[in-house]
């Protein structure tokens, strides 16, 4: 026993100096303190890795993974860390963590052909920054998180918000890639197969590229991706509403989803509502307010934005309600107002128009820092999710509050609370995220991710197990009855019940395919529920 131990300190010892030797030293971290932070995600804590390489291009990259493979060591992907599913956390000690951030440029912009090329390591902001000015973006342009989130743990994960209300989630936007296998080895997928041509359309053949996304990085490693480009258009409106009944609520989304006429949708049951209208960081409200006034256009409107925002102030939405958010755009103002007016009709048959603060301030600054990680009062935040078709809303919400309240003595005991967001995902279906929130401990990702000015301002807790466990049994339980109910989820990671959820043709063939990219099982390994 003592042997292999020593075989194998031999053998990492050996791999991170020739990792060294490739990256140099100053790009392969063995420092604890920092192994400690890189094995945490949002949620808890993976195995120990050996180090963290932070690899320039992918033919770094490349020549470090085939350094690696005599060393048997597991490889594990890390985007811009804003999991909660253990997507990148190590299931085994000792492996090698790949931070791909310093990958972060934009290679190519082609407003002619309608195409963008980008290093995966980029986050969603910055993809964002270097488009804005042209007047273009991708039609998915980010989640919430993007501020931190990266390209490829988006198309890893899954991805959804910004533009997802017309153009679904991440994977429909995305027309090329490059992904580095475990050996080394590079390929070139989908727009990135036509050896001659421009990376302009997607189907060269079979959708090879489609294998390798939201695969949380089991399969291999994504470097370079190229999307679609689509024109800002110029007008945007923004509606809320107010609704005391969720059937009505879902009813009136999926309605307004077929409509083809926004861009974003996001609701709020009163749990998460109260808890949005709390928040610190919409919090500033002076802050928000200008924000606003300076995306209006203009000085008079946006004097008339801001004058609006603070006669509203934070009573517009009434305590036991359910809202719904909604963002949409138009080639001009009479094509903006013609969508406006298909809402109103829409939301009008069961719910009452309300203020339109939220939609506003996230759109005028839509990658906000990432606090909402942390409950107002600095709970422990963490969610779940699944999306079910628009008819099967309303009966999955059903589902998950009957979990809850076999669960609510414990919720009492531990202080444990809950609320709902719900999103439309273009016209395919809807998306319904409980939300977690109780009196525990931070870890060290949110002391180094949250900024420091927020975290000043909220109380802080001990460690408290017994919460933290009730909080686990919950997660459990909604997961599988998401999977019970044929929900379809994003952030796979090694969290939710995906392999039971799969038809055996299907399971047996993504096991075949990572016998194929991956036979030692070293790429990732617990991730999809593979080895």
């Amino acid at each position: 026993m003592q042997q292999a131990v020593s075989m194998m300190r031999g053998s990492v010892e050996t791999a991170i100096a020739e990792l060294t030797r490739i990256l140099g030293a100053q790009n392969v971290i063995t420092d604890r303190r920092e192994r400690e932070f890189y094995s945490q995600d949002v949620y808890r804590a993976g195995e120990l890795p050996a180090a963290v390489i932070r690899p320039a291009d992918t033919d770094q990259l490349s020549a470090a993974l085939r350094a690696l493979a005599p060393s048997g060591l597991d490889v594990v992907p890390r985007g811009g860390g804003m999991s909660y599913t253990d997507g990148y956390l190590p299931k085994r000690p000792d492996a090698i963590m790949v931070d791909m951030l310093r990958m972060n440029r934009v290679l190519a912009v082609n407003e002619a052909d309608a195409f963008v090329t980008v290093e995966c390591g980029a986050t969603w902001k910055e993809l964002h920054d270097q488009l804005a000015p042209r007047g273009v973006r991708t039609p998915y342009w980010g989640p919430l998180s993007g501020l931190k989130s990266s390209i490829g743990g988006a198309l890893s994960q899954g991805s959804i918000f910004l533009g997802s209300g017309r153009y679904g989630a991440v994977a429909e936007s995305v027309i090329g890639l490059d992904v580095v296998l475990v050996d080394g080895s590079v390929l070139h997928l989908g727009s990135h197969a036509n050896r001659r041509g421009e990376p302009f359309y997607r189907q060269v053949g079979p959708d090879t590229l489609g294998m390798f996304l939201s695969d949380t990085g089991a399969l291999g490693i994504k470097t370079r991706a190229t999307f679609r480009l689509v024109r800002v258009q110029p007008e945007s409106r923004f509606l809320s509403f107010s609704f005391t009944d969720h059937r009505e609520l879902f009813d009136a989304m999926a309605e307004v989803a077929r409509a083809d006429v926004i861009s974003e949708q996001f609701g709020f049951d009163p749990g998460l509502q109260a808890v949005r209208m709390k928040r610190v960081s919409l919090g500033d409200d002076l802050k928000a307010a200008g924000q606003v006034m300076k995306s209006a256009g203009g000085v008079l409107k946006g004097l008339k934005e801001g004058a609006k925002m603070a006669m509203a102030g934070r009573s517009f939405l009434k305590e036991g309600t359910f809202s719904v958010h909604l963002s949409l755009d138009g080639r001009d103002a009479v094509d903006a107002e013609a969508k406006a007016r298909i809402v109103r009709d829409i939301m009008a048959r069961g719910g009452t128009e309300v203020e339109n603060t939220v939609p506003k301030v996230m759109r005028a600054n839509p990658f906000a820092e990432v606090s909402s990680m942390l409950g107002p009062n600095g709970e422990r935040w963490v969610p779940v999710h699944g999306t079910v078709p628009f008819s099967k809303a309303a009966a999955m919400y059903d589902v998950c509050e009957a979990v809850f309240e076999r669960h609510a003595a414990a919720r009492k005991q531990h202080d444990i609370d809950h609320g709902y967001l719900c999103c439309t995902v273009g016209n395919a279906g809807t998306l319904l995220e409980p939300v977690l929130y109780w009196p525990d401990a931070r870890n060290a990702f949110h002391e180094r991710v949250l900024d420091a000015h927020y975290l000043a301002k909220l109380p802080t807790y001990e460690r408290n197990p017994p919460a933290a466990a009730a909080v686990a049994q919950l997660r459990e339980e909604l997961a599988i009855a998401f999977m019970e109910q044929g929900a379809v989820s994003f952030q796979l990671g090694k969290f939710y019940r995906y392999q039971e959820g799969l038809d055996d043709s299907a399971a047996k063939f993504l096991k075949q395919l990572k016998a194929l990219v991956d036979p030692d099982g070293r790429m990732n390994p617990g991730a999809l529920g593979l080895g």
